[in-house]
């Protein structure tokens, strides 16, 4: 499948929206409109990367979020992929691969040293993405804590 990766724009919303609740279904969250315009707004912030997919016929058929992030001890920094989301219909096909990629460009461009994302341990398929593009020398893991 040939895909075409553009920054997010406002004339997406609609198609970006169908996909975004999609993408939380998958993980379990309902999401409310007050949820969604709030992640749209983010999205909007100096600095974020909002990007789509859209296959041969125009369709958007995947998303990728990413935020800055800095290293303080280092004095450098990179993008953190928040979300990575193709439609069902068109994984396996290198949709996410070239979302990865684009915002791995977008990185390099701004001069970062890095690109950051997670996903869940129980998910073999962004497990090897991730080992894709993984730096085996980074040996970073990372926890998540919950709080209150």
């Amino acid at each position: 499948m040939t895909v075409t990766i553009t920054p997010l724009s406002e004339r997406e919303f609609f198609a970006w929206y169908s996909l975004f609740e999609e993408y939380a279904a998958g993980a379990g969250v309902e999401v409310t409109d007050e949820q969604v315009m709030r992640v749209w707004t983010a999205l909007q912030v100096p600095g974020a990367h909002a990007a789509v997919a859209h296959d041969e016929s125009g369709s958007v058929v995947g998303l990728v979020h990413a935020m800055p992030f800095e290293r303080l001890l280092q004095s450098d920094g990179g993008l953190q992929i928040e979300d990575l989301f193709v439609a069902r219909a068109q994984r396996n096909q290198g949709v996410a691969t070239a979302l990865v990629e684009h915002v791995r460009g977008a990185a390099e461009s701004r001069q970062h040293t890095l690109l950051r994302w997670s996903a869940r341990a129980d998910d073999p398929a962004a497990k090897a993405l991730q080992d894709k593009f993984a730096d085996a020398a980074g040996g970073w893991v990372l926890q998540t804590v919950p709080v209150g």
